[in-house]
């Protein structure tokens, strides 16, 4: 992969900041580099690293930033804060004003170390994409794209003519991956063209905006039907099906993202995030040819049989409740019994009142997930008794072949939460909701996609 870049060290006025850096998600494309510097300030701590950089000097281990040619000069597309910070350190550009005392003054053999750059030169920016996206898709802290930025990088490959199967080769993700992040940036941008306040919109289009909670609430059971949404992955576009489904989208919207209401999230059931929806019109009643207005029933009155006494009207079915924190509320769509059973239950355990029931729940789940992908890959030959631990350890082996996003998952979970779930699983440390919650966070997306 890399037997076509090369490295060079390159004068630091010859090097342009990226206006399609993946970390910038706006509504409108910045176009010069006083507007990327503004943008970095205030959303990528680009003061602190100026700091930083100011009392610590160059970190050579972290340098080589990728550019790649463009004309005469070149455009950095990994590393636009460090060399954001470098022009600003040197003098190559002013900061904003607003901004300006935040520029520390460096001596002249710092400014002169700093005016050539060490960079790895990619032969073009498709090239450089799988690296990138590898290193940087995530849900949102620094060293990730962050989840706007993940999708709108996707988003603006295609906006620029790339077909599905090129992003899916561009940035290392299979094709229904490739789908997925589009629909859902789509998604976003028809939450954007509602009827917001100045408030609200400022809100939703900061870019640390946390949208991914209604977009799960949507791909649980039922939830576009109710709402009247639909994805077309064919044209990759979202439908709105009935005359309410946009006021019913910008109500979850609200509910999820921009109030952030507590108590409601991604697994909230339907009747949880709506029960406070009001439509534009009441409903009302279709008219019965077969009665005169004279004749009308009165809002209190019954149908009544042949002989005249009341009788109570068929009624819909119940539908399965979600309850309040549940676990999960995905479908199962496999033939496996018991991740049915597993995945129902998880459905209606409220995990802030049971987080022991529900850390327990949530290891059964992942080991028959992933005793059934391992055995279905034929990657326990021997047939060894599978551990949570051991099971994952071979998930993440070369013998099973899971996506790079899978993999991601399973071994941050590893670092971060395989010890916590098997500890409060077997009694060794007392459960913990927001434990359980952040265990199921990291693992969500995985489970969805595995069931």
């Amino acid at each position: 992969m890399f037997n076509r870049f090369r490295f060079d060290r390159i004068p630091l006025s010859l090097i342009k900041l990226d206006e399609r850096n993946p970390r910038i998600v706006t509504q409108k494309p910045l176009r010069t580099e006083d507007e990327i510097v503004g943008y970095l300030f205030e959303h990528e701590g680009l003061a602190s690293f100026l700091k930083k950089i100011a009392s610590e000097g160059r970190n050579q281990g972290a340098e080589r930033p990728y550019v790649v040619k463009e004309g005469k000069e070149y455009v950095v597309l990994e590393g636009n804060t460090r060399i954001a910070a470098y022009k600003l350190l040197t003098g190559v550009l002013s900061p904003p004003e607003e901004h300006a005392g935040s520029v520390p003054h460096i001596p002249t053999p710092m400014r002169e170390d700093l005016s050539t750059v060490d960079c790895s030169i990619a032969p073009s920016r498709d090239a450089l994409l799988p690296i990138m996206a590898n290193s940087h898709f995530g849900l949102g802290d620094k060293s990730r794209w962050g989840y706007l930025g993940s999708r709108k990088a996707v988003f603006d490959e295609w906006n620029g003519g790339k077909s599905i199967s090129q992003l899916a080769s561009a940035f290392d993700r299979k094709p229904g991956s490739i789908r997925d992040l589009l629909l859902e940036y789509q998604l976003y941008l028809e939450a954007v063209k509602l009827d917001w306040t100045a408030a609200e919109l400022a809100e939703l289009v900061r870019p640390e905006v946390e949208f991914n909670p209604p977009v799960r609430f949507l791909q649980s059971t039922g939830h576009k039907s109710a709402i009247g949404i639909d994805f077309d992955r064919t044209n990759l576009t979202v439908i709105f099906k009935t005359p309410d489904a946009k006021r019913k989208f910008r109500h979850l919207i609200k509910k999820l993202v921009i109030d952030n209401e507590k108590g409601l999230g991604a697994t909230s059931s339907y009747q949880e995030v709506f029960a406070d929806y009001v439509s534009n019109e009441p409903v009302r009643p279709e008219p019965n040819p077969d009665i005169s207005d004279g004749d009308a029933p009165g809002p209190d009155s019954q149908p009544q049989d042949e002989a005249g006494a009341a009788s109570n009207p068929p009624q819909p079915e119940p539908q399965p409740q979600r309850g309040k924190n549940a676990l999960f509320n995905y479908q199962v769509s496999s033939n496996s019994a018991l991740l049915i059973q597993l995945l129902t239950e998880a459905k209606s355990l409220n995990t802030q009142k049971y987080p022991a029931a529900g850390t327990a729940l949530l290891r059964s789940i992942l080991e028959a997930i992933l005793k059934s992908i391992v055995l279905d890959q034929g990657a326990n030959p021997q047939g060894k008794l599978l551990s949570l631990e051991i099971a994952i350890d071979i998930c993440l082996s070369n013998t099973v072949q899971l996506s790079h996003d899978d993999k991601r998952i399973l071994k941050e979970f590893k670092r971060s939460h395989l010890d916590y779930v098997n500890m409060g699983t077997h009694a060794s440390v007392v459960p913990n909701s927001l434990r359980l919650a952040a265990a199921r966070d990291c693992v969500d997306q995985f489970v969805m996609r595995s069931i």
